[in-house]
């Protein structure tokens, strides 16, 4: 990879990568061949799998080198072209709603934070990405299998009240698409969706929960909310960031 981020900021692009994200995932883990990429997606037809891949390549959201598919960078940063409702519902509810009804498939913490305007906004910018470059390293470490999991994290100021666990994520969720789509707070609401094929999900728990105990630490009070869902993503159709 010759780049530490791709951006992918058209809405070609953006419409590709959605439409065909089990294939970038999957090379974003490792260089694959054509072959690789068509047993990922379920496509016997080689032509169409070609077909598919290229339109990714013609985005340039992956590269080919030679007989391999491979990743332009480690990471790709890019920007919904959709409504904010159809969003929610394709790329986080899901995993939202799977963690809620069995928060042992997973890790799911819910935290209450202190944190003032500012601070919020800090948060939303310049989001923890330590906690990313781990899951990276996780994910390019070798192992006998990998499989695709799903990390979400997202926070409002809009609060809710105390409640059912389960409950009160979904409602976080939504109060967070609220203010995403309110102007004058919208810079004060998270929302983050970060995919990786991983070998090592009992690590990839311990990372993540220690993650939100280090935010936990800093910052405990009831201003703020943020949530941090990882879970294995055994189907990655039409979903992304």
């Amino acid at each position: 990879m010759s780049a530490s981020v791709a951006n992918i900021h058209s809405e070609t692009g953006w419409d590709a990568l959605a439409d065909e994200l089990p294939m970038v995932v999957r090379v974003m883990s490792s260089p694959a061949t054509l072959e690789e990429l068509a047993e990922v997606v379920g496509e016997r037809d080689l032509v169409r799998a070609r077909r598919r891949a290229a339109r990714l390549v013609r985005e340039g959201v992956i590269v080919l080198r030679g007989d391999r598919y491979e990743a332009p960078a480690r990471m790709i940063d890019t920007d919904r072209q959709e409504g904010m409702l159809t969003s929610i519902s394709r790329y986080v509810l899901p995993h939202v709603m799977k963690l809620a009804n069995d928060p042992t498939d997973g890790v799911a913490i819910q935290l209450d934070l202190d944190l003032d305007e500012a601070e919020q906004e800090a948060l939303c910018v310049g989001w923890e990405k330590s906690l990313v470059d781990e899951l990276n390293e996780l994910s390019d470490r070798p192992a006998e299998s990998k499989e695709p999991h799903t990390l979400i994290v997202y926070g409002t100021s809009d609060v809710p009240p105390a409640g059912p666990p389960s409950e009160r994520m979904i409602e976080t969720l939504r109060r967070c698409a609220r203010q995403r789509s309110t102007p004058e707070l919208a810079s004060r609401a998270l929302l983050i969706r970060y995919d990786a094929h991983i070998g090592h999900p009992a690590e990839a728990m311990k990372i993540v929960r220690r993650a939100a105990a280090r935010m936990d630490a800093k910052a405990p009070g009831h201003r703020y909310t943020l949530v941090y869902g990882f879970c294995a993503n055994g189907r990655i159709d039409g979903e992304g960031r």
